[in-house]
C-alpha cells in the first residue's frame, strides 16, 4: 500500500453478498402473464433452482399467482417439489432412460409427468410403469427444429404408434404433446410459424393414431408476450415470471412485470489512491488522477462476470459507479471518483435489481457481457444466502385436481 493512501476497513469478518427474492413479484408476474394468454393452463418453469431464485419458494409463489402446472428440466427437481409437499402437476423433460433407473420409478410413484422423445425412451418408462402396476403420465415431444430432445417429424409416426400400444397395455397415459421453438426468443421469425404448422400436423397424426392428449403446448415467455396465437392449451413461462426480458425487443415493464431478484453486497473497504495507481490483476485499469476505490466482496466464484469491468453498473450511494480493474475470484473494486461522496464501509452496493429503484437490471448486466439476463441470474453462486420477501399474509391456495376433484394443498 502506498504511503499516502487512505483506507478504512470493516472491523468484523468479511460479509458476503445477499440475494433477495421478492416472491410477491413472482406471484404478480404470473398473474399478469395469465391475463395476457388465452390458454386455459399455465406452467411456471422452475428449472435450475428456479433460475437461481429458489426452487420450492418460487414454485409456491407461482402457484399462488395462478400457475396450475410446474416445469423442471431434471427429475431431481421435480421430486424435490414433491418432497416439499407440492402436489400440483409437474412436467420434467431431461433424464437418463435406463431400465434400472430408480429416479424414473420414483417419478412415476410420485405422479411426475415425463417427456418422451423416442420409442427407446418410451420402452424404458413403460417397462418401469409395468413393474409398478400403474401407468406413467407422459408428454410426447416433437423436435420442430431445435434438434435437441424430441422426435423428428420422420420418426414421429413410430413414437405415436409405440405410445398408443403402451396406452392399450395400460403402462402409459399420453397427457400432452409439446415442442420448443428454435426461434422462441425471436417471435417474428418465420421459422416459428413453420414449426407451429409442423406441430399441428403432429397433433393431427397423433389423434389419427388413436391418442387423445388433453394438453398441447408450444409457447414460452416470448411467445406469451408477442405471439398469443401460439397458446394452444397451455403456455410455459420461464424468464418472464422472474421479470426479465425473454427477447431483446420486449421490455418486461411494458407488460407489468418486475424483477424478483436483487443482489447486494456491503462495501468492506474504502481507500484513496493517487494518480497512476494500477488496479487489480495485470493493471488493466490505471487511475489518471487520485481516486477513491471501494472493495466489494463478490467475484467470479459468486457468478460476477469479468466482462463488466469498466461498466457503471453498481448502484452505491444513490448513484451508479463503475467496476474498475479485473474482477477477481471473490472480490472486485468500484471507482467512487475523486471524492468518496459519503460512501463508507458497511454501505450497501446494489449489483442488480429492479430498474425502478435506479439499480441496473440483470438484463443490463447480460448486455454488458454480450449475453442476456438469464445467464446472469443463473450463474449466481449457491454460497450466497437467499432471503425471501413475502406478502404480509402469504398463503398458497388449494390446488384442485381436475381429474379426481380432490383438493390438495399446493
Amino acid at each position: 500500500m502506498r504511503r499516502n493512501a487512505q483506507q478504512t476497513s470493516t472491523p468484523s469478518a468479511v460479509l458476503s453478498g445477499r440475494v433477495s427474492v421478492d416472491l410477491t413479484a413472482i406471484s404478480d408476474n404470473v398473474r399478469a402473464l395469465r391475463a395476457l394468454t388465452p390458454a386455459p393452463h399455465f406452467m411456471a418453469v422452475v428449472k435450475g433452482n428456479a433460475y437461481g431464485h429458489g426452487l420450492v419458494e418460487v414454485a409456491q409463489a407461482a402457484l399462488a399467482g395462478g400457475a396450475d402446472w410446474l416445469g423442471t428440466a431434471q427429475l431431481t427437481e421435480a421430486l424435490a417439489l414433491r418432497r416439499a409437499g407440492i402436489t400440483a402437476p409437474v412436467l420434467s423433460w431431461l433424464y437418463l432412460a435406463t431400465a434400472s433407473s430408480g429416479i424414473i420409478r420414483e417419478a412415476v410413484e410420485n405422479d411426475v409427468d415425463m417427456s418422451l422423445g423416442s420409442p427407446a425412451q418410451l420402452d424404458v418408462v413403460a417397462g418401469i410403469a409395468r413393474t409398478l402396476g400403474r401407468p406413467a403420465a407422459v408428454h410426447l415431444e416433437l423436435d420442430s427444429g431445435l434438434s435437441r430432445g424430441g422426435a423428428r417429424t420422420e420418426d414421429w409416426p413410430g413414437l405415436v404408434a409405440a405410445a398408443r400400444n403402451a396406452e392399450l397395455e395400460g403402462t402409459l397415459t399420453v397427457r400432452g404433446i409439446w415442442t420448443h421453438l428454435a426461434w422462441a426468443d425471436v417471435p417474428a421469425h418465420p421459422g416459428n410459424a413453420a414449426a407451429v404448422e409442423a406441430f399441428g400436423n403432429a397433433v393431427r397424426e397423433a389423434r389419427e393414431g388413436g391418442l387423445d392428449p388433453e394438453l398441447r403446448h408450444v409457447s414460452s415467455s416470448a411467445n406469451i408476450l408477442d405471439r398469443p396465437e401460439f397458446a394452444f392449451d397451455m403456455v410455459r413461462a420461464g424468464l418472464a415470471i422472474y421479470g426479465l426480458a425473454p427477447a431483446d425487443h420486449l421490455d418486461p415493464a411494458d407488460f407489468g412485470l418486475r424483477p424478483a431478484l436483487t443482489v447486494t453486497a456491503p462495501v468492506v473497504l474504502v481507500k484513496k489512491v493517487p494518480a497512476g495507481t494500477g488496479v487489480s490483476y495485470e493493471h488493466q485499469a490505471i487511475t489518471h488522477e487520485a481516486r477513491y476505490l471501494g472493495l466489494i466482496p463478490l467475484g467470479y466464484a459468486d457468478g460476477i462476470p469479468k466482462g463488466v469491468s469498466g461498466r457503471s453498473i453498481v448502484q452505491l450511494g444513490g448513484r451508479r459507479v463503475p467496476v474498475i480493474g479485473k474482477v477477481c475470484m471473490d472480490q472486485f473494486m468500484v471507482d467512487l471518483g475523486p471524492e468518496a461522496c459519503g460512501v463508507s464501509v458497511g454501505d450497501t452496493a446494489v449489483l442488480f435489481g429492479d430498474p425502478d429503484t435506479g439499480a441496473a437490471s440483470a438484463d443490463e448486466w447480460g448486455s454488458a457481457i454480450g449475453s442476456h439476463g438469464d445467464e446472469i441470474i443463473n450463474r449466481i453462486a449457491p454460497r450466497l444466502p437467499r432471503t425471501y420477501d413475502l406478502p404480509t399474509a402469504y398463503e398458497c391456495p388449494d390446488y384442485q385436481d381436475p381429474e379426481d376433484g380432490v383438493p390438495h394443498v399446493a
